[in-house]
């Protein structure tokens, strides 16, 4: 049995020790917790001088790249407005194509599925003729049979038939 704490408003809980909600520590949110984790996880990894080394030339590119983005939206910031509006359009033509090659093989699949579905059914119908048919032979056989042995075909008729 565990003693009675001071203050203690659920004393049939026996996770209360973990409840932030009667805590007075502080209170970090999952957001804040994987910064800090990323943070912590980034400068351990600087450590190395290695790492040090790849992560200053990879700013370095990445400065030189954003650098020579706005200088050439400086020089000509219509006609980049212009260029990007057109890949837009472009992209939105390849896209509608796209589309259009989809809803295309969507109608021949859904076609074929359809002439499938009716050869199946006539796959059946000739299925249940031959099985028909069959049972005819069956029973000229057995006539034949009866016949040929010399017995009277008549009760084996009426059997069947009734």
């Amino acid at each position: 049995m565990q003693p009675p704490l001071q203050n203690d408003t659920q004393p049939n809980n026996p996770n209360r020790q973990f409840d932030q909600h009667e805590s007075g520590g502080p209170k970090i949110n999952v957001v804040t917790g994987m910064l800090l984790g990323a943070l912590v996880g980034g400068l351990i990894a600087m450590l190395s001088s290695s790492n040090r080394e790849n992560t200053k030339q990879s700013l370095t590119n990445a400065k030189a790249s954003v650098g020579g983005l706005v200088d050439t939206v400086k020089e000509d910031p219509a006609g980049k407005a212009s260029q990007v509006i057109d890949q837009v359009k472009s992209a939105s033509g390849i896209i509608q194509e796209v589309a259009t090659d989809v809803q295309n093989v969507y109608e021949k699949v859904a076609g074929e599925a359809e002439t499938v579905k009716q050869d199946v059914n006539k796959v059946v119908e000739t299925a249940q003729e031959a099985k028909a048919d069959l049972q005819d032979i069956g029973e000229k056989v057995v006539e034949a049979k009866d016949t040929a042995l010399g017995q009277d075909g008549t009760s084996t008729d009426q059997t069947s038939k009734s």
